[in-house]
């Protein structure tokens, strides 16, 4: 990498790996003031990226982290559906989201995820062993395991009526964005 000098006021632009990398000192949501790095293949794009996040820092606020669907789904489940739904409602998406949701894409962050993500795993879905995917028979004693923790799979799959409950709301909602939530 070659690199030339700086620009004034550009001390935070610096090669790194395969390409720049770059920070700004921003204040966080919580009120804490810290670093926010941006990364890019040529010095360029990073100087883009860089003055983008410094009119986003003088505007207010910057998250510096990007939850994940997970922590998502389960601060919704908390703050929209438990208080403005009925119980059962409220048990039922907490089972789907549980069971269904967090194994399958629960670990990819908001900011990555893409309905086309979201179809796919939905299309696998009906294939998928529920009793291998959550370890049922695993969890049982060993000598009453029948199935899957055995080497002999169950094929226990999800109901189309499972599938089409797992779809609306829970994941209609991230893909809707929060207006999305009006489903009962």
């Amino acid at each position: 990498m070659t690199t030339k000098a700086r620009a004034n006021g550009e001390g935070s632009i610096y090669p790194h790996r395969n390409g720049f990398a770059a920070y700004v000192w921003v204040q966080t949501p919580a009120g804490a003031r810290k670093r926010k790095y941006v990364y890019g293949k040529t010095r360029d794009e990073v100087h883009g990226k860089w003055l983008s996040l410094h009119q986003a820092a003088k505007a207010g606020p910057v998250a510096t982290t990007v939850p994940r669907l997970d922590a998502f789904l389960a601060s919704w489940l908390a703050e929209v559906i438990k208080p403005n739904r009925a119980p059962l409602t409220y048990v039922n998406y907490e089972l789907f989201v549980r069971r269904y949701i967090v194994p399958g894409i629960g670990e990819r962050r908001l900011d990555r995820l893409q309905v086309r993500d979201v179809q796919q795993w939905i299309n696998k879905l009906p294939t998928l062993c529920q009793c291998c995917e959550q370890g049922k028979d695993e969890r049982r004693e060993p000598k009453a395991r029948r199935c899957c923790a055995r080497g002999l799979c169950c094929h226990d799959v999800p109901s189309s009526r499972t599938i089409s409950d797992i779809r609306l709301p829970p994941l209609g909602s991230v893909a809707r964005g929060p207006r999305g939530a009006g489903h009962a």
